[in-house]
């Protein structure tokens, strides 16, 4: 582990609460970092409240004071974690706003020396340079609402466009059924089935697999083998979860091949239960 990856996440009911407990373990850490000839870059290091708009509101006018050896750690709105926007509402728009700006760029790039390679490079180059922002960790930020998912998918269709050197009148249905493309809400359903699918197969680390647990039931319920329970979502934040959305996505896979073995047959069945769909809203953009 790097140190710069290191993450302290603390749940409390309230923001004195938090403070509390938060600055007992920065305590336990500075004797820690000096018991191993460690230090510890308090202006790199900062802390951030997420909570819900509402619940944040509340709280906005309560001072708190998060410090480290008597130094004073910075509040933010939003941070970056292993290449994740994160901000305070776990809503994404940071991070949709950030791969936007990149891709855009890569795709002007590409639209710029089109005219001198053929499409076989350029699929290469879009493999290369733009799908790998769309799909990064694409798992755990796919509760996205509609405005969001659609000013992605909007940029995958320009550069379907770039790529066939097709015009704006040019229909994405038709454009990613040339290129055997996905859009990028089944690319990403695909992307997390599989996902489950190594999580629930110990193909993954411990606390991944700890996240879900089987359904038991004392009646044998048809399609019940191997499904996973899912606990009732009291708020929003736990219907966009990882946890959430992964276990019903699993539930709704076939139970033949919920069961199977091979991770490449999987992948396979899972091609053949989620086929490119065409979103009606960004079908000519």
């Amino acid at each position: 582990m790097f140190a710069d990856d290191t993450n302290i996440s603390i749940a409390a009911k309230s923001v004195t609460e938090l403070e509390s407990i938060i600055n007992s373990e920065l305590k336990n850490l500075h004797q820690w970092l000096i018991a191993n000839k460690l230090s510890l870059n308090v202006a790199k290091t900062e802390f951030m409240i997420i909570g819900s708009r509402q619940r944040l509101m509340i709280h906005n006018n309560e001072q708190i004071n998060i410090e480290i050896d008597g130094k004073i750690i910075k509040r933010v709105k939003d941070t970056k974690s292993l290449g994740l926007q994160i901000d305070e509402h776990l809503v994404w728009a940071r991070h949709v706003e950030g791969i936007s700006k990149k891709v855009a760029s890569a795709i002007g790039a590409l639209k710029r020396i089109r005219q001198f390679i053929d499409t076989s490079t350029a699929l290469k180059i879009y493999g290369a340079l733009i799908q790998p922002y769309f799909d990064y960790c694409s798992s755990v930020w796919d509760g996205l609402n509609i405005t969001l998912n659609d000013k992605l998918q909007k940029l995958k269709n320009r550069a379907a466009r770039v790529i066939t050197k097709s015009g704006y009148d040019a229909s994405s249905s038709d454009l990613f059924t040339k290129l055997g493309w996905d859009n990028l809400s089944t690319r990403r359903k695909k992307h997390k089935a599989v996902i489950m699918f190594k999580i629930l197969n110990d193909l993954t680390p411990d606390y991944l697999r700890n996240l879900f647990e089987f359904h038991s039931t004392g009646y044998n319920l048809r399609n019940s083998e191997n499904a996973l329970f899912v606990p009732k979502p009291r708020t929003n934040y736990a219907k966009r979860s990882f946890s959430y959305r992964g276990a019903v996505l699993w539930n709704e896979l076939p139970q033949n091949v919920r069961a199977l073995c091979s991770l490449n047959q999987f992948k396979r069945e899972i091609d053949n239960i989620f086929p490119y769909k065409t979103d009606s809203r960004t079908a000519i953009l």
